[in-house]
This record gives structure tokens, C-alpha cells and sequence, in this order.
């Protein structure tokens, strides 16, 4: 299968929209093989049957991890994550322990129906992780070796800060995502 390269593009380029980064957002080849399951694992399939996506939070380089860490740190985890997919910090470890893909995304024409996305992941595709932060809000996936099928309900306290709500895996993961 060819991978999609616009799909692609978005998750190694999105931060162009967000941070003013001027360093290069390259992934290793061993994090370009766990990319390309993501777009064709995950993304193609909710493509095909919902339309255009855009990627809000893709993969993260050492270099735009660093970056993020020292300007932009809340609510992100990248020891947790797997924006950083196979990447390795300057000390020769792996920036998320989890090696897989990640990246968060809202589909056009979807922008308040995003639990529809979620509970078609969770009952058709082969996913690792998914962070659901509400209807109008972007959805977080990911991808690995030995996907979990976990399904994370994320809450928001009234000073705006996220924390886990429920959860599932497998089964009833679908069961969870039927009441988004």
C-alpha cells in the first residue's frame, strides 16, 4: 500500500501552525515504519469513512520534544504519549518507553461529533491508546507492537486542568465508547 504522503505531511509538519520552530522535525527510519502503520492502520480507515482529517498534534523529534518541554509543557506527557514514536533523548533512551505512533486529530465535518470517530475506532481498528477529551474537542490515538485497545475518557476540573476519568480495554472499550 502507498502511504498517504498529505497524511503524512500533517503528522511530521503540524507544527507549523502552532509553535515557531525553526529546527527540523525529521523521524528516524524506525520511527518512519511505526508512522506509516499509523496512517495505514488508523488514519486511512477514518478517512475513508469519514473524510478529511487534520492533525492537530503529530510526531515530535528530540529536538521539537525539547523544544515543546521547555516552552509549552502542559498537558503534554511524552514519557506516555508516542508522539515521539522510536526517538531517543541526547542520553540514548527512548523519549516515550511505549514505542509506537500517536498523533491527535479532528475530522472536517466532524467538529462536534468527534465520540462518533471514537466509537468507530473502538470497534473497527486495531488501536493501541485513544484519549477522548469530548464531542468538539480532538481525538488522541496510537499505535503499537501489542496494542492495548485503551480507551481513556479524559475530565477537565474547573481550572481547566485534564485528568483520567474512566477507562476500558478491548470489548469493553466499545462498550464505554457506545455512551461518549
Amino acid at each position: 500500500m502507498r502511504i498517504n504522503e498529505v497524511l503524512y505531511e500533517q503528522l511530521i509538519n503540524w507544527h507549523l501552525v502552532k509553535h515557531n520552530f525553526d529546527g527540523e522535525n525529521k523521524p528516524t527510519s524506525a520511527s518512519e515504519v511505526y508512522l506509516s502503520q499509523l496512517i495505514e492502520q488508523i488514519l486511512n480507515p477514518i478517512t475513508e469513512s469519514f473524510g478529511k482529517l487534520n492533525i492537530t498534534y503529530g510526531f515530535t523529534s528530540p529536538a521539537l520534544h525539547r523544544y515543546i518541554q521547555r516552552l509549552s509543557p502542559s498537558g503534554t506527557a511524552p514519557s506516555l504519549d508516542q508522539h515521539a514514536c522510536a526517538e531517543l533523548n541526547s542520553k540514548g533512551s527512548e523519549i516515550c518507553g511505549r514505542t509506537g505512533a500517536a498523533c491527535d486529530f479532528i475530522v472536517h465535518g466532524y467538529e462536534d461529533q468527534m465520540h462518533l470517530v471514537a466509537q468507530f475506532i473502538c470497534q473497527q481498528l486495531n488501536f493501541d491508546k485513544l484519549y477522548f477529551y469530548g464531542r468538539n474537542r480532538p481525538i488522541h490515538v496510537s499505535i503499537s507492537e501489542q496494542p492495548l485497545k485503551h480507551l481513556q475518557i479524559m475530565q477537565q476540573s474547573e481550572n481547566g486542568r485534564r485528568y483520567p476519568g474512566k477507562k476500558a480495554f478491548g470489548p469493553d472499550a466499545i462498550t464505554l465508547a457506545s455512551h461518549l
